[in-house]
């Protein structure tokens, strides 16, 4: 949702090993920042999704129906296509929540609890 919203990947500082990043997200509920601009609805399903109980998440079906609404919302378009000509405008380069160089977050490993993904 973060590159959906900012066209870039999440970046975090190469300082940190990997072990030490996902002790930091999990243990101490470290999220990237999220800019004041962007809408309240992306914004509320943002920290939905960042839920540290996987069972409070939004499924990939449930995810799909929100878009749908937000689709078929005159206003939440409208909060969406100001959003989007706001963050067109401001810099690119966000400054990282650590100090320094970056590297991108890989995704090596999943336990889903159900085979929601297969059957769409």
């Amino acid at each position: 949702m973060w590159k959906i919203l900012y066209g870039s990947p999440v970046l975090y500082d190469c300082a940190l090993k990997m072990r030490e990043l996902q002790v930091e997200i999990c243990c101490n509920d470290l999220r990237p920042p999220i800019n004041k601009e962007a809408p309240r609805c992306y914004v509320n399903l943002i920290k939905e999704c960042w839920d540290k109980d996987p069972e409070k998440r939004p499924s990939t079906e449930k995810l799909c129906e929100i878009f749908k609404e937000w689709h078929n919302n005159e206003n939440i378009i409208l909060e969406l296509s100001r959003s989007k000509t706001i963050l067109e405008n401001i810099e690119r380069s966000y400054v990282s929540v650590f100090s320094g160089g970056s590297k991108f977050i890989s995704y090596t490993h999943s336990n889903f609890k159900d085979n929601e993904l297969q059957n769409l």
